[in-house]
């Protein structure tokens, strides 16, 4: 009895594995494999670390997916972004190496290109699918190198086609992500390496690249549609990076608030707040307001799942156009124009304060915006040793320097002058004063000449 409930047991295993989609078998499976993992490629940048308070080399590994015959690579931001040297092995074993090309952290999405001069083969192209087309319930493989090993595939359905990420979430680096673009939901099996790799339909292509799992649950992992992949890789071939516009909304969904506002079903988007010194303040537009036209297109986020969708109809303008926007503010409707302004780097240039024992950031304008700065006048504090002067002295993570001994601090170039300048004379004792929180503190650090190794280059 027991050994025909575990034929029974090994049956219904094999005929769950096997109904792969409807009216497909194994062979499916094979070539939509064939078609794809000859493109697949297994990434290895050593990439610059600073929030430990000092510059750390630190070797990582992802997987990327050949997209264009010249030899580009689409990968993950979190994976390529912050690359100083890129080594990738490709379908046949061999190793090339690979430059950095452009990333959009916004969309955890990064380009780069191989190195074919000396390379022997031939290089394999995955073609692109529609993520648009893709449905619930849907066969899809999932390719890459987890935890380093060989590229392997792993087999799943599509769970959900709009997850959605608070734009809260932050990459490894400290950039927000997640604002234009919802995710692609699914249980193949995505582990740490599968992160750039791609989501595959049983057609042999491409829907989606790989780019977070949890461990907070069985199951659970999540690609970037493909046809948010097309609009970022063509921008960064043809200009090296994503324009966006940006007015300085932040909405929400109006779920449960309809009632309140007196709206009508599945109409307009609240405006939650808006960033100080934004277009959309200059524009007079306020928090509570709600947006039921945007260039004479009917608007709705009644749904979370519907901001990304609202945020990238603004970001896709032309930066400097201007946007006609019908509001309804109490009982009243107006009519507004916001002229849009270019989305600045999301964060800045970092430095290493050898022998201080910390590293700072230049601010950027949307760092002085999502900190709440009056200006972007001084550095940021990425990361503080701790063990060192900096730490002793209460040094924090967050905290923007704008003086080194009662000197003024306008920019990184300021800061990194006046470092330097201090290396050489050998001060031993550093008063900064930084902004905290809306305060200011001072620190004093007590150096000593044998911490350092010289002003830096």
């Amino acid at each position: 009895m027991l050994r025909t409930l575990l034929i029974l047991a090994l049956l219904a295993a094999g005929s769950i594995c096997g109904a792969v989609s409807p009216g497909a078998g194994q062979s499916d499976i094979y070539r939509a494999r064939d078609r794809v993992m000859p493109a697949v490629v297994h990434i290895q940048p050593v990439i610059k670390n600073y929030r430990t308070g000092e510059l750390e080399k630190q070797a990582v590994v992802g997987s990327g997916v050949i997209f264009h015959p010249d030899g580009y690579v689409v990968t993950n931001y979190h994976v390529a972004g912050k690359a100083e040297r890129i080594i990738c092995t490709l379908e046949d074993k061999e190793v090339v190496p690979a430059r950095f090309v452009g990333g959009d952290p916004s969309t955890d999405l990064a380009v780069i290109k191989l190195d074919l001069s000396e390379y022997p083969g031939e290089i394999h192209v995955a073609q692109f699918g529609n993520s648009d087309s893709a449905q619930v319930g849907q066969y899809v493989l999932a390719m890459g190198s987890p935890f380093s090993l060989s590229r392997s595939v792993s087999a799943g359905v599509i769970s959900t086609r709009d997850r959605y990420f608070s734009s809260d979430v932050r990459l490894p680096s400290g950039e927000r992500t997640g604002r234009y673009n919802l995710w692609i939901q699914t249980d193949a099996a995505i582990n740490p390496g599968n992160s750039g790799g791609p989501l595959v339909d049983m057609s042999g292509r491409v829907i989606g690249i790989n780019s977070r799992a949890t461990f907070l649950a069985n199951n659970l992992g999540f690609a970037i549609p493909v046809n948010v992949v097309k609009d970022v890789t063509g921008a960064i071939i043809e200009h090296g990076s994503v324009t966006r516009s940006w007015i300085g909304l932040h909405c929400q969904a109006l779920q449960e608030l309809e009632n309140h506002f007196g709206t009508a079903r599945n109409t307009g988007v609240l405006i939650s707040s808006i960033d100080p010194g934004s277009p959309a303040e200059a524009a007079f537009l306020k928090a509570g307001d709600i947006i039921l036209e945007l260039d004479n297109q009917q608007v709705s986020a009644r749904f979370v799942e519907e901001l990304p969708r609202f945020y990238a109809m603004i970001a896709n303008r032309e930066p400097g156009s201007e946007l006609k926007l019908k509001v309804l503010r109490g009982e009243q409707t107006y009519n507004f124009g916001v002229r849009t302004r270019q989305l600045g780097d999301l964060m800045g240039e970092d430095f290493e304060c050898k022998g201080w024992g910390f590293t700072v950031k230049a601010i950027t304008r949307q760092m002085q915006i999502e900190n709440q700065l009056d200006d972007t006048s001084g550095v940021m504090v990425v990361g503080v040793k701790r063990a060192g002067s900096a730490s002793e002295g209460g040094l924090r993570r967050g905290d923007v320097i704008t003086t080194l001994n009662t000197r003024p601090v306008a920019s990184l170039t300021e800061f990194v002058a006046l470092y330097n300048e201090l290396k050489a004379a050998a001060e031993q004792r550093i008063l900064l004063t930084v902004n905290r929180s809306g305060a200011v503190r001072y620190v004093l650090m007590k150096t000593d000449e044998s911490e350092g190794e010289g002003p830096s280059e």
